[in-house]
């Protein structure tokens, strides 16, 4: 991974808590705007959902949650989390979020530590990694695509007017 633009470094207490602080809200956000959602309660949603997924913070077991650090200038220029699961005696991982901040976007950042956990995940045994793409966000299906990843299931939802 010579020509990495970015590297993984492990989150600490304070980033963790600017992580929840940022993602709760954009979370909440994008399941209103995907239709999963009522607006009325998505924030309590979304911080019920973090807390399920992390019951430990960042000491959740098997979770692994990374600042992306631009490798040039050291800045810290988004975030990404995986998680290893062992279903039947196999190792899978799948990625929880990845975000690359406002002022970075477009540079190949995001693509970079896709890479990079890639790696991460192949390391700690993982054959197979996953990730959810909300429809409404077509620049990371096309992004995902490019680094191979496919589509291996779809949900869809019709609205019942009551």
């Amino acid at each position: 991974m010579d020509n990495m633009q970015v590297s993984l470094k492990a989150m600490d207490s304070a980033s963790f808590s600017e992580y929840l602080q940022l993602v709760i809200p954009s979370y909440a956000g994008d399941n209103v705007a995907s239709g999963r959602w009522d607006s009325s309660d998505a924030l309590k949603r979304s911080k019920a959902d973090y807390a399920r997924l992390l019951p430990e913070g960042l000491s959740s077991p098997d979770n692994y949650l990374f600042n992306i650090i631009e490798n040039a200038s050291n800045e810290n220029v988004g975030y990404i989390w995986v998680k290893i699961d062992t279903h039947f005696g196999s190792k899978s991982a799948f990625i929880y979020d990845v975000g690359i901040f406002e002022g970075y976007r477009r540079r190949g950042y995001a693509k970079s530590a896709l890479r990079c956990i890639e790696a991460v995940a192949s390391d700690l045994g993982a054959a197979s990694l996953g990730l959810h793409v909300f429809s409404h966000n077509s620049a990371a299906q096309s992004l995902y695509s490019s680094l191979g990843y496919h589509v291996v299931s779809h949900n869809m939802k019709k609205r019942l007017v009551s």
